[in-house]
């Protein structure tokens, strides 16, 4: 029991993947979004506001049982900016080494500018 409580521990403390999701502001304007996070059983385990400034970022720790390795779960992210725009979302974070990254006004290549984009990108 000890070995386990010393091998895990420093996924616990830090985790590969400390960060469970990223908000990326690419906007030149202010925003403010709402995340509200589901777990498994439909039952809201992070509900959030964050003021975001032009062209800023805001990171959200990892719930607890989503450091230990080999943990990985599914979610709904609803995702409500600005008490406009809403967007719901089915991701599925599979391990310890990824995290959810939450896009506000993303603009393509082409010129295309998206409200809301949601993905699992990988951590290092």
């Amino acid at each position: 029991m000890l070995t386990a409580a010393i091998l895990f521990m420093p996924f616990i403390v830090s985790g590969p993947a400390s960060h469970f999701f990223v908000v990326q502001n690419h906007d030149v304007n202010d925003h403010s979004v709402v995340i509200d996070v589901l777990g498994s059983r439909n039952i809201s385990i992070i509900t959030e506001t964050y003021e975001l400034g032009p062209k800023s970022n805001i990171f959200r720790k990892r719930p607890l049982g989503l450091k230990l390795p080999l943990s990985k779960g599914e979610f709904v992210f609803n995702v409500n900016v600005d008490n406009k725009t809403m967007r719901t979302y089915n991701v599925e974070v599979p391990h310890p080494h990824t995290m959810v990254s939450i896009g506000l006004y993303y603009e393509d290549y082409t010129g295309n500018v998206t409200p809301i984009t949601v993905e699992v990108v990988a951590v290092e």
